[in-house]
């Protein structure tokens, strides 16, 4: 069973996480779809396509007969590190694709509609290269976390008001990290390469949509947390050898969320979502073992982030029967503390702007586009315990481009 879900992992992160993709709601992506990126993720209780499976699946029963949504999202971010030694570096700029695909299939006169999607949920990558370290040498840090998932779903219509569904979430997760691999300082410093660990996860989405009234519907959104229990790993030390390697204490987190859209005209939609992301209880100390002797048998990286509070604002417009122009502004706090923030994981920007546009081509093809910009953000250390610190800064803003099309069969 195992080997089959790695397969299917595999190929999700074939597919959606060919490279390290940063996310900016945290570690989560703002939003997954081509409508869902112009409405910057408000999309509880808008969720009516294929991609709903990773919304809320609750929005599944809106699909009549078969629909495919496949598509990508380009993701331009821009990291700079700054601190006491002189560092003024710009992380490496690199564009990264990120492919999802989800279908859906309901058959008239059934309550029941089942779904299978492939999506990139999200993760961190940042390096620097050159940097000048604490111990008077040059040296680089780099990050890769990707996480797909595979989402077998299913939704119920209970009445003409309310619509249930479920999704399974069967994650696959890799890691890559060095800190200053060439680097030794005796006794006090070896520098990391960590690389091949990876992970499963498993959890469930469940969610609700209920009809207030013909302008207005709501909706409700669980996701239990996913536990990864990185194995089979190598981690080599400078000056010391390689070593096998795990990692214990990264997960994704559990999230709760609640949405509204209204309908006031025929042309127009307006969405709002509040979900909490329980970051606190998934992010908080990541422990490295090895086989490695002494303190260097358990690395830890103290993260200690903090619960987030994600706001979507989104908003609609038909222009023809063929046009619909769409915008929104979506606002995440940091859940980084300052007091453990390092260039490794500055998962930190806070407010996005977004636009879209949708293009009905006929009666079974669309097409919609998007485009998010993470506003620049930047954070100064406040923690004693990392070599780059305290008044060290880590800035981070980031456009992403989607381009998603829809296939009714």
């Amino acid at each position: 069973m195992n080997k089959m879900i790695r397969a299917l992992g595999a190929l999700a992160l074939c597919l959606a996480l060919a490279a390290p993709a940063w996310a900016t709601n945290g570690m989560n992506m703002i939003s997954f779809g081509g409508q869902e990126a112009g409405m910057a993720g408000a999309s509880l209780g808008v969720s009516d396509n294929p991609v709903a499976m990773n919304n809320n699946p609750a929005g599944l029963s809106q699909i009549k007969g078969q629909e495919l949504t496949f598509g990508v999202s380009a993701l331009m971010p821009n990291l700079k590190h700054e601190d006491r030694f002189h560092n003024s570096e710009d992380g490496k700029s690199n564009t990264f694709l990120l492919p999802m695909a989800a279908y859906a299939y309901h058959q008239k006169d059934n309550p029941w509609t089942f779904g299978l999607g492939l999506f990139g949920q999200g993760g961190m990558g940042a390096e620097f290269s050159n940097l000048n370290t604490a111990f008077g040498t040059k040296d680089q840090t780099y990050t890769n976390v990707s996480y797909a998932k595979v989402t077998p779903s299913l939704a119920y219509q209970v009445n003409d008001r309310l619509s249930l569904g479920a999704a399974l979430n069967v994650g696959y997760a890799a890691m890559e990290m060095k800190f200053f691999p060439n680097t030794v300082a005796p006794g006090m410093f070896y520098g990391m390469n960590l690389q091949n660990v990876y992970g499963f996860g498993y959890g469930i989405k469940a969610g609700a949509q209920y009809k207030a009234s013909d302008m207005v519907t709501l909706g409700l959104v669980y996701t239990s947390k996913s536990s990864l229990d990185f194995k089979h790993g190598d981690m080599t030390f400078a000056g010391m050898g390689k070593y096998s390697a795990e990692v214990e204490g990264f997960n994704w987190p559990q999230s709760l969320g609640a949405g509204v859209a209204v309908r006031p005209t025929s042309k127009w939609l307006l969405a709002l979502d509040l979900t909490w992301v329980n970051w606190k209880n998934a992010m908080d100390q990541v422990d490295i073992k090895t086989n490695a002797p002494g303190p260097l048998s358990d690395v830890r990286f103290n993260m200690d982030w903090k619960d987030q509070v994600v706001l979507a604002l989104g908003a609609a417009y038909k222009l023809t029967d063929t046009w619909t122009l769409r915008a929104g502004y979506n606002y995440g706090n940091n859940p980084v503390p300052a007091d453990h923030l390092n260039p490794l994981f500055p998962a930190i920007p806070e407010h996005h702007l977004t636009m879209g546009l949708g293009y009905k081509i006929n009666d079974n093809w669309s097409l919609d586009a998007g485009w998010e910009h993470a506003f620049s953000k930047s954070v100064t250390y406040t923690n004693n315990d990392t070599p780059f610190g305290p008044n060290a800064v880590e800035t981070h803003d980031q456009n992403t481009v989607s381009v998603f099309a829809s296939f009714k069969f």
